[in-house]
């Protein structure tokens, strides 16, 4: 693919360099995401439409949908997971991001077709590659969904060539 690198094993994560000084904003309370971000750079908040997905502890870092605009407005490195392609307002979203060094894109679609997110600004995509499509729907049926990375599917990323 021009103008791309693609990193297969590599979580979205670790496509991109965090700095200890930088302000990230994670759209999207996913658990794996806020353990790895909160230890290693300044400041992590995140927008969710569903705080309850927080644990106490974490509702600090919580920012209300409402202020998507204010929040990504700040952002050094924003992370943008697949919630936001499901329950819309992506292209929005993007348009707040315009000052961040780093647009993550995360979830298992979201490298499907990088140019249109490429085109947006976003420098690196995080999906999947499935390998066993019918052990991958074995697993997530019976609620084992970070437990494909085992076999049935596999990380990777896509980095924008800068």
């Amino acid at each position: 693919m021009p103008g791309a690198r693609i990193l297969p094993g590599v979580d979205a994560l670790d496509a991109v360099k965090f700095e200890p000084g930088d302000r990230v904003v994670l759209v999207g309370a996913f658990t794996p995401f806020i353990r790895k971000l909160r230890p290693i750079v300044k400041e992590l908040l995140i927008i969710d439409r569903h705080p309850q997905a927080l644990k106490p502890h974490e509702m600090v870092m919580w920012r209300a949908p409402e202020r998507a605009s204010e929040v990504l407005t700040l952002a050094s490195v924003a992370v943008i997971t697949g919630s936001a392609m499901v329950e819309g307002g992506l292209e929005e979203l993007l348009t707040f991001c315009r000052k961040a060094r780093e647009i993550v894109m995360a979830g298992p679609t979201a490298s499907m077709w990088p140019e249109p997110l490429f085109r947006r600004g976003v420098t690196a995509l995080g999906g999947i590659t499935v390998r066993d499509a019918d052990r991958l729907l074995q697993v997530v049926g019976e609620g084992g969904s970070g437990y494909f990375f085992a076999g049935p599917a596999r990380k990777m990323a896509i980095v924008r060539e800068k």
